[in-house]
């Protein structure tokens, strides 16, 4: 085999070598790794989204500058639907270790409880109270008591009674009951609030706040946006299809010149050898 031979067989390995390196390099290319591409997206809504951002709405995001409406705690409204002997049920498993509730009923760890709403703070004789009552005004009414069962130390501080609170507003509500069932002083006991919007305004209040723009967006507004989303995860899945075909067109074609290139070189291969 003479020099040209050789020089033939080591021309055909490298292209051979050139056709693979410049195949990975297009592959590298095509997926982009973050590299070459200035966008890299998992799937075709992310694509859409990036691309269209500008027409994406999150609903949860919309009327932001409007008024917050905040949850309003109604203790006469719970307290309609409360019930005395439920009432009792707690009170026996969370107070009746420390208080009496019935007409002379010896005091414990805490006082005797009968006639309790409607009456004075720590008005209960025989009973050494802590001082720290004397601290908030007016005697027992709903709203009070309610305050002090759910969180007694918050309530008055410095107390002694050493009791958490009853967190669930209608297990006070029906604690409530039961001590009013007990007291031959209750106060009066507090009215519902008045709702906000009466039922039968509220299509018109439904109507108005659809006119305010910084609350909702206009009817045909959102659904030209959803036309756009819609429109851009098409064109989105549409490009990823046309990529993955072009990858393949890429592959087909790299192995067709691989393959020539490898025929070419074994024919040299040939020819030197027959030299």
């Amino acid at each position: 085999m003479g020099e040209l031979g050789l020089n033939k067989i080591f021309g055909a390995l490298l292209a051979i070598a050139l056709v693979v390196m410049g195949l990975r390099e297009v592959s590298t290319i095509v997926f982009g790794g973050g590299h070459h591409g200035s966008h890299e997206y998992a799937t075709a809504k992310e694509w859409a989204e990036s691309n269209f951002k500008g027409y994406r709405v999150n609903i949860a995001e919309v009327g932001g500058g409007g008024t917050i409406i905040e949850e309003i705690y109604d203790l006469g409204l719970l307290l309609l639907s409360a019930d005395a002997a439920k009432g009792e049920r707690s009170f026996k498993g969370k107070c009746a270790s420390c208080h009496t509730v019935e007409a002379g009923g010896a005091n414990g760890t805490g006082p005797n409880l009968y006639d309790t709403m409607g009456a004075a703070k720590q008005s209960h004789s025989g009973f050494n109270y802590s001082g720290a009552l004397a601290n908030t005004e007016g005697t027992w009414t709903w709203e009070r008591m309610d305050a002090w069962l759910e969180n007694p130390s918050k309530y008055a501080r410095g107390t002694s009674m050493a009791f958490a609170g009853m967190k669930r507003d209608d297990e006070r509500a029906n604690v409530l009951a039961y001590l009013a069932s007990y007291s031959t002083i209750t106060p009066e006991m507090p009215a519902p609030l008045p709702a906000i919007i009466a039922e039968g305004d509220a299509e018109e209040a439904a109507g108005d706040l659809a006119t305010t723009d910084e609350t909702v967006i206009e009817a045909d507004e959102a659904g030209t946006v959803t036309d756009a989303i819609e429109a851009a995860t098409d064109a989105g899945e549409d490009a990823v299809a046309a990529v993955e075909s072009a990858i393949e067109d890429v592959q087909a074609e790299g192995s067709d010149a691989i393959e020539a290139v490898v025929e070419a070189a074994e024919e040299a291969v040939e020819n030197a050898t027959d030299e």
